[in-house]
Parts: structure tokens; sequence; C-alpha cells
């Protein structure tokens, strides 16, 4: 049988997608520590002798361990899951263990005949609803778990060691990401949406999408036509969500949602972002005073330069510098150990509102890890600006069912 040591180096962001973020990982800095490990006993596994009599002979039997666990911080039956995870990887024989659905299928072909010995390093933290989730390190292989309940659950894995990729899940993923225009004092997830963008990821590709829609879009609303800005007030996200499916032909995975104070705390968390400011921009309503350059944008500022239409190109062009933001958040939490993504994600869920599960959650800010940056698109949806019941709308083009049809596949081409 081949011998393989796998080894973790010492333990050394954090991102949302805002946004995926993958997706849905959108801010990177400095700021969110790793959860902190401590050492625990190693767990080992000895030989086990069994001997058998008969009239005329005796002999001895030597069972040899397949798996030898080494973990740093990790609960026991977390512990015990990754345990099982690599024993059935390891053992033609064995029996899968509890996996997501698709999961066990995707590993198959990867199984081996072999001893392993696993030196493991674990993050953990929380959600704002108490959820756990957890990324272990095993040498070059990376394991998700969620808590469910009492017990600790695999909902990913990256087994490098068993020459596989990744599987996180569904692997083309589409977010509805929305940010409101509430200020602190007022309520974060209920009034308009001042940007609105699609953000899908596509795990195989190694790509991604930002697909801005105009604030002012002209949209099909259950109660009547009305700006996509106002069907957040009026009917909800989930009718965002509705809609943005219909115009697209294509089904999200779920909504991000955060706020003006949301978005200015979940950046300055992360340490800022690092954006190349294309102009010299001052404008007292969105209180954008910003050089021309390459520089990091705290909260107010990334704000700022987020939401300054008085531009060329004006809510098209504001749009696309939200796309610019987000992509900037991607390359800083790739630049950070994935050790980070559990902290990160305890932060995200402080600032935002999702229907994404933690396990969703989770897995989106794997697949973040996996992307390109350069094959992550940035572009607006092409609108003529008109007018409707004495207001001005945006009325989609026809050059926006093209980047639609673009982005099915999670990988939207060109900025």
């Amino acid at each position: 049988m081949n011998r393989r040591n796998l080894t973790l180096a010492s333990v050394a962001l954090a991102a949302v997608t805002a946004a995926v973020v993958g997706g849905v990982v959108l801010f990177g800095g400095s700021d969110v520590p790793e959860a902190a490990t401590t050492t625990a006993a190693p767990v080992t596994s000895t030989r086990l002798t069994t001997t058998t009599s008969t009239t005329t002979t005796t002999t001895t039997t030597t069972v040899v361990p397949r798996v030898i666990l080494h973990a740093e911080g990790a609960p026991a039956d977390l512990e015990a899951a990754i345990f099982a995870l690599y024993s059935w990887m390891a053992d033609p024989a064995a029996l899968p263990p509890p996996l997501p659905d698709g999961m066990a299928s995707f590993l198959e072909a990867a199984r081996g005949d072999e001893t392993v010995e696993l030196t493991a390093s674990v993050y953990q933290d929380e959600l704002a609803d108490g959820t756990g989730v957890a990324v272990a390190k095993v040498g070059k292989d990376v394991i998700l778990a969620v808590a469910a309940g009492s017990a600790w659950e695999i909902v990913g894995a990256k087994l490098s060691s068993f020459d596989i990729g990744a599987w996180y899940g569904d692997p083309i993923r589409h977010i509805l990401v929305i940010g409101t225009d509430a200020r602190p004092h007022e309520s974060q997830p209920d009034l308009r949406a001042d940007s609105i963008h699609i953000v899908a990821a596509s795990l195989d590709a190694g790509g991604g999408g930002i697909v801005g829609f105009p604030r002012d879009s002209y949209v099909d609303a259950s109660y009547g036509f009305d700006k996509f800005s106002s069907v957040n007030v009026r009917a909800g996200r989930e009718e965002m969500v509705r809609i943005a499916e219909d115009l697209s032909g294509i089904e999200m995975d779920g909504y991000i949602l955060t706020g003006f104070a949301g978005f200015k705390n979940l950046v300055n968390h992360f340490g800022g972002v690092e954006v190349d400011v294309p102009f010299r921009m001052s404008d007292d309503d969105a209180n954008a005073y910003l050089d021309a350059g390459l520089q990091v944008l705290k909260g107010g500022d990334a704000l700022a330069f987020s939401r300054n239409r008085h531009i060329a190109g004006g809510d098209f062009t504001r749009s696309f510098h939200q796309g610019v933001v987000m992509k900037a958040g991607l390359a800083g939490t790739q630049a950070r150990s994935i050790g980070k993504l559990p902290g990160l994600l305890a932060v995200l869920s402080t600032y935002t509102w999702t229907d994404l599960s933690a396990a969703e959650l989770l897995q989106l800010g794997a697949i973040a890890y996996e992307l390109d940056p350069e094959m992550v698109g940035n572009v607006v949806l092409p609108g003529a600006v008109g007018s409707a019941n004495g207001a001005s709308v945006v009325r989609l083009t026809s050059g926006a069912d093209a980047v639609f049809e673009d982005l099915v596949d999670g990988v939207v081409t060109g900025d």
C-alpha cells in the first residue's frame, strides 16, 4: 500500500459578495482574524492484534489502520466527520459517511486503497444566528463543515491529495445582491434598492460575472409596472428575486441584502478595498471627494464611489463602479488564507440579510477562492432612458437578453 503523509503548515479575510460574492464574498481585508486554534491530543490508531487457535496451529493477524488523524482545534464530532470522510476515501470496501447529495458520487472515482496520515488545522466561527461554520485545512485539502444542532456535517471538500477537484455544491451559482439606500437610523432591509446586481460564479470554469441593473429599470411587478428600485419597499426582496428571474430566465439561488450602514461597516471591518478610481470625483450629494488612481477605500469612501451618479454615464456608470468594488473585494479575499472564511462569514451575517443557508454561504465563500478575477466580467444591462407617469425610467433594450444568455453558464465575458 502507498503511504501518504499529508502535513499542514502552521496556522497563519475576508470577502462579501457582496457579494459575492463567489460570488458571495465581496470585501477583502486584514482585520478578520482566523479563528483561534487549540492543540488537541493527537488522535492515533494503534495496531489491532487478533489471535486464533486450532488444535494444530496458532496465527496472529495485524490490522493496520488506514487513517491516522492529528487534529488541532476540532470539536470531537467534527474530528470524527473528517476522519470518516478520509476513511471512506482510503478504503474501497467502506460505505460512504453522511454527505450532501452529489458529493459521494463526485468523489467515488478518486477513492483509493491506501494508508494516510493526516494533520489538520480547523478554523471555526458562528454566524449571527448561532450556526457554526468551519474550514479544515488538511495539507493541500480543504474541508467545509457546518454545525447541524449538536453535530457537525461535511458540506464540501477539495481533496487535492486524491487528485480530484473541489466539490462545493452546485458548480454554477446565481445570487441577487441588493444594496438599499437606508441610512444608519433607518430600517436597512426595507427601503429602496440603490444597487441591484446578479452575481454569478462557475466553479468548473473558474470564472464568474457581475451584472448590474440600472436602478430605474422599469419592471413588471406583481402590483404593476414600477422602478426596480421601488419594488423592495412595496413588495419585498423575494419579489425582487422573482423579477430578476423573469427578466433573465435564470433561477436565482437566493439573495444577499445590505444597507448603507452595513456596507460601510463591512468594508471597514475588512480593512478597505483597493480600487483604481478612474477620475477625480467631487460630488456633494454622494459625499464623493476622491483623487484618481489606485487607492484603498475605507467604508465611507467606498460607499461614495459606489453611489456617485453625477458623472458621465450617470446611473449606468455608477452601477459599473459598484461592480468594480465587488471585484476588488474578491481580489482582496483571495490574497488571504481560506482559514479566515468562517470569521468573514460571521461578520457578513451581522451586516446582511439573506435566505441562503449556512452551508450555501460557506460553499459560496469557498468557490470565491477558486475563481480567476480576470475571468469575472463586470457589465451593466443596456437600456434607454425614458419616462413613465412623469418619472424618469430605464427600459431595458434587446441587448440585455444577450447579457442574460451569456450569464447562464455563470461566467460573463468582458467588462
